[in-house]
């Protein structure tokens, strides 16, 4: 059963901190190292010395960050509010038409599940090195410092009542993060009826499979040093929740690059094709082709060798990626690029090395400048599709989804002491 419930969060104090802008964050893997410098440099309470630490004098990168999270917490600059809390957050913008959109949620804390409870579902891989950086951070500093990002089912709106509390009175803190979303947040008390809502939903992982990775395996190395009798703080992981009715719930493609093989020949590529995908000749419009296609569309561009629509024709799915994928894995487009095309027709390996862009002309140019021989375009995986296969137990491609805007970092921070 799950157990999600308020508690009490701290905060930056904005007469302390300064402008917040430069405070609060995007989570630390969208942050290039130039996006890391600038925004140290631009606030000394940048929430960047935390996700992103960096060794100073004789310490690590790790007791740096502890370091600067005691003293912000000793000088007032972060403040932990009185009451068990629940933080609603408002986010405002353009999607990658331009048009402005805005989507709704909350933080709250949940308790981590339990060896063979599926309370909370991921949908990626995660790598060792990234859990063990992670990992040394959570040991050093003790604390959430940014959400798991997670997607909760609310087909009747239930819980919208409780997020009009943002339509009520002003929020408690406005900021515009590096990446352009204006972030608004408020502070409310802990409401039982979400508590009481969530209690038998299941939670789908959007963003942070590492973190929430890390938490769990925090938890388990906390209780195996203290033995403890009731639940801790460490017991529990900072969540951002969003329904996936949100109408601002939006899930962008992210194409793929890649050199060329050795020899390739467009027209006999193409040729190994056509028996599984109707293949078109296309131009200057195959982003606005593939984004209307029909079913599975996939886009190729080949340097110096032309660009063509690919559609899937109606075929045996397990013929082209084999029998040992399920039908939710089987179903993604990204599944028939990497397994069908690449893996299968190309004959390439599992560690075939991608290159990944989200802006479908930066990935066109890329290709025609000569940076890669090979370009493929996708359509977004849904929220349907990311939900079956986490239900299914199986991993996407890395990469399979990119929502935007991520939640953002430091507008909580939970305490794991």
């Amino acid at each position: 059963m799950l157990d999600v419930r308020g508690f009490r969060g701290f905060r930056f104090s904005k007469e302390r901190a300064g402008a917040l802008d430069a405070v609060i964050t995007p989570p630390y893997d969208v942050l290039s190292p130039r996006d890391r410098a600038l925004l140290a440099e631009r606030s000394p309470y940048s929430v960047v010395r935390l996700i992103l630490p960096e060794a100073e004098g004789e310490r690590t990168p790790y007791e740096t960050a502890a370091h600067y999270l005691e003293s912000w917490i000793g000088e007032g600059v972060l403040t932990q509010d009185a009451e068990d809390s629940m933080y609603l957050i408002e986010q405002s913008f353009r999607d990658a038409s331009g048009k402005e959109r805005v989507r709704r949620g909350f933080f709250a804390v949940a308790r981590l599940p339990e060896a063979g409870e599926n309370l909370v579902l991921g949908h990626e891989r995660t790598f060792g090195g990234v859990l063990d950086d992670r990992l040394q951070l959570f040991e050093a500093c003790a604390a959430n410092v940014g959400p798991v990002f997670v997607l909760y089912d609310d087909p009747e709106s239930d819980v919208v009542p409780f997020l009009r509390h943002m339509d009520e009175c002003p929020p408690d803190m406005i900021v515009t993060t590096l990446d352009g979303t204006t972030q608004r947040v408020w502070r409310v008390a802990h409401d039982k009826r979400v508590s009481a809502f969530m209690r038998n939903k299941r939670l789908y992982i959007a963003d942070g499979h590492h973190r929430f990775r890390t938490a769990c395996t925090y938890r388990d190395r906390m209780r195996a040093k203290d033995n403890p009798t009731g639940p801790m703080p460490y017991d529990y992981v900072l969540l951002g929740f969003v329904s996936m009715s949100d109408p601002g719930l939006i899930i962008g493609p992210t194409h793929r690059l890649m050199a060329a093989p050795d020899g390739f020949d467009a027209a006999a590529f193409l040729e190994t094709l056509e028996p599984w995908f109707e293949v078109k000749a296309a131009d200057t419009t195959l982003a606005e082709d593939v984004a209307d296609g029909p079913g599975c569309t996939i886009g190729v561009a080949m340097h110096g060798q032309g660009r063509s629509l690919l559609t899937l024709r109606d075929v045996d799915r397990a013929e082209l990626l084999g029998n040992d994928r399920g039908p939710a894995w089987c179903g993604l487009d990204v599944a028939i690029l990497h397994g069908g095309i690449v893996g299968n027709l190309m004959g390439l390996g599992e560690g075939t090395s991608f290159t990944y862009e989200k802006d479908a002309a930066a990935a066109l140019a890329a290709v025609d400048r000569g940076d890669f021989g090979l370009g493929f375009l996708l359509k977004p995986t849904t929220a349907e599709q990311m939900r079956a296969c986490a239900e299914a137990g199986e991993a996407m491609p890395h990469k399979s989804t990119y929502f935007f805007p991520k939640l953002p970092t430091g507008a909580v921070i939970y305490r794991l002491v």
